[in-house]
């Protein structure tokens, strides 16, 4: 039985270390509080407005290729879904997984039902790949005995409360559909504060927890290793939207469109001779005000841009007279000269800076341009073979079992705590890609 000598003598330190109460003192790992630099606010912000992942998700919804590796990757974590098994092994003492039907399991089977597991494995899936932390929700039946339901809550609309200065804990956490850097979190209407448990905690010590301080609801953020950050991860693949990668890639189609519909503004440059002018208002030119005289000239401007510009009016041709002067040379009225083109035009450079930051932002999400269908600017593109996508799809598959230990953290407190039958493990099935010749159906389901 744990013994819980001073539940409110905590001392921990990191992300979601909340409730790390000691069995002995000095058993203790190394951990101390942080400095705080805003003691001001009692949430500790998300960015300097207390909007980074409010920010960050406006920037990949208009990004293709950060949208496409998120959804690559949130699938291959997923894979055939959440399968139980027991673990045996074979005669010549191999490692062997036997699967176990979830409807074999009553209470079990009853539990996901209840939560709509399937549901929640994929939120939590999406929310860990997008920011490498999520915040499943749990709630415990009215004498601690089971926890009854979990379901996951959107990462983005939670912040942590800073930690306890005198115990350095993270106890709360706060939930708001929309975070602004001035919202307080002691307006319940509109923000609803939780209490955290530290994911490193055992299903025992999370119910004497609960126990000890009347919790019937918790979150229990799971998390990517961190490196050096303190509340929020800060994830290496966010990189892209740090160092402005993301935001080159989404302005060029901003460009693209406003060079097809102005491109005679772009490629030439348009000569107005004054001798048109005289030659076609005659005497009257020189009775015009100055004013009259500058809306004359920006009228014919706009006419030749608005005859010349854009998709439709492509191939059009421009009259003018010729005439002499004063001199008895012959003067052009209107001359359209093309400009040089230096390489730099609106159709081959900016095309080929979205390539490169497109590679740029795939590179860091982690996904491999032979799954995407894309190739690195310059090679062919999409010209792999199959072995090439079967093999990086191998490789990507093999690379997810240890973003799956951590997801699967959820399916292991909820087994200890409710009393499950402790040979069952959790895994999410992932379908291998094999040749026809080995399999009809050209793949192959492992756990």
């Amino acid at each position: 039985m744990t013994n819980i000598k001073s539940v409110s003598n905590y001392l921990t330190f990191g992300l979601g270390k909340a409730a790390a109460f000691r069995i002995d003192e000095k058993k203790d790992h190394t951990s101390v509080k942080p400095k705080e630099t805003n003691s001001q606010s009692k949430i500790a912000k998300w960015g300097d407005d207390n909007r980074y992942p409010q920010n960050f998700l406006k920037m990949v919804r208009k990004n293709g290729a950060a949208g496409a590796s998120y959804r690559f990757l949130k699938a291959t974590h997923y894979g055939q879904g959440f399968k139980l098994h027991e673990v045996d092994a074979t005669d010549d003492g191999k490692e062997q997984k036997k699967v176990v039907p979830l409807a074999s399991q009553k209470e079990i089977n009853e539990f996901f039902k209840r939560s709509k597991m399937q549901r929640v494995w994929l939120e939590i899936i999406h929310d860990l790949e997008t920011f490498t932390l999520a915040f499943p929700e749990f709630t415990i039946t009215n004498d601690y005995s089971e926890i009854y339901t979990v379901r996951r809550q959107p990462t983005a609309k939670w912040r942590f409360e800073k930690m306890n200065p005198k115990t350095g804990l993270i106890e709360h956490a706060y939930f708001c559909h929309n975070w602004q850097a001035n919202t307080n979190p002691e307006d319940k209407e509109y923000v609803k504060k939780v209490a955290v448990v530290d994911s490193y905690l055992s299903a025992a010590e999370i119910k004497e927890y609960c126990k000890a301080k009347k919790i019937h609801k918790f979150v229990m953020p799971i998390f990517y290793p961190l490196m050096d950050e303190i509340y929020y991860p800060e994830p290496d693949h966010h990189s892209p939207y740090r160092n402005g990668w993301m935001e080159v890639v989404n302005n060029i189609p901003a460009y693209k469109k406003a060079f097809s519909k102005n491109q005679l503004n772009i490629k030439h440059m348009v000569y107005i001779s004054e001798e048109y002018f005289t030659r076609t208002y005659g005497q009257d030119w020189d009775k015009f005000t100055t004013d009259k005289k500058q809306e004359i000239r920006q009228h014919l401007s706009d006419s030749i841009d608005d005859h010349l510009s854009g998709n439709e009016n492509a191939g059009k041709s421009i009259q003018s007279t010729v005439f002499k002067d004063r001199e008895g040379k012959w003067v052009k009225g209107i001359e359209v000269v093309p400009l040089k083109n230096e390489g730099n035009d609106g159709d081959g450079k900016g095309l080929l800076d979205a390539g490169t930051g497109n590679q740029e932002i795939m590179n860091a999400i982690g996904t491999d341009p032979n799954l995407m269908g894309t190739g690195i600017p310059g090679s062919k593109l999409g010209g792999e073979g199959g072995s090439n996508k079967r093999e990086a799809f191998s490789i990507l598959n093999s690379l997810f079992k240890s973003k799956r230990e951590i997801t699967l953290d959820i399916w292991r407190l909820i087994r200890d705590y409710n009393g499950w039958n402790q040979n069952l493990e959790g895994d999410f099935a992932v379908n291998n890609l094999t040749t026809l010749d080995k399999n009809p159906t050209g793949t192959q389901n492992e756990l």
